[in-house]
């Protein structure tokens, strides 16, 4: 097949699917092998970035999606804005890192690091950045629950291993620590 006219079958398969589709798929469709198909896609990825084109194709996991150039985003995002704009609490970013750090973590392991979970799963599920991944062999089956493809999208990333490695986050120095906790026993008798 014509490399070009091959570019334009994944451009069209691409926008037609509007979700990632997998490399297994492409190759099964296009019927290529894996090195022409590499070859071509990484070939065309490069092209449209240096193209400054209105659509990148990104690599998630072992698929491949059409999304917005990150140049246009605040100008195209206006399509889609509500009126108010809802950022996720601490509580829903915290459990997010875990369950992205982890990979996949059930609610007990969640809570056993950060506490109730419940709103924060809720508010996760909702906004679509998890999703349920099946159950645990163990007594109850708990669900467990990993990133969903919105997640890599939001925080721009194709895979977990490029997460910020968690050695790199430096503790709280002592001091702040136990000013902050003063600090919240000081609210917490002022309620009472």
């Amino acid at each position: 097949m014509n490399k070009d006219y091959v570019i334009n079958l994944i451009n069209a398969m691409l926008y037609a699917n509007g979700e990632p589709i997998t490399l297994s798929r492409f190759l099964q469709i296009l019927e290529m092998e894996k090195e022409d198909f590499f070859e071509i896609m990484n070939e065309h990825i490069e092209n449209l970035k240096k193209s400054k084109s209105g659509v990148l194709i990104r690599r998630v996991e072992d698929a491949y999606q059409m999304c917005t150039n990150p140049l246009y985003f605040t100008t195209v995002r206006q399509l889609f804005e509500k009126k108010k704009t809802e950022t996720l609490s601490r509580a829903a970013y915290e459990t997010l890192a875990i369950i992205a750090y982890n990979k996949e973590a059930t609610r007990a392991k969640i809570e056993a690091i950060r506490g109730n979970s419940d709103s924060p799963l809720k508010t996760l599920l909702e906004r679509g950045l998890i999703i349920e991944a099946g159950r645990l062999e163990a007594p109850g089956r708990p669900v467990l629950y990993k990133p969903a493809e919105e997640f890599y999208r939001a925080f721009d990333v194709s895979a977990l291993d490029e997460l910020i490695p968690l050695d790199n986050f430096d503790e709280e120095p002592e001091e702040e620590s136990s000013e902050i906790l003063d600090n919240q026993k000081f609210t917490e008798q002022d309620s009472i």
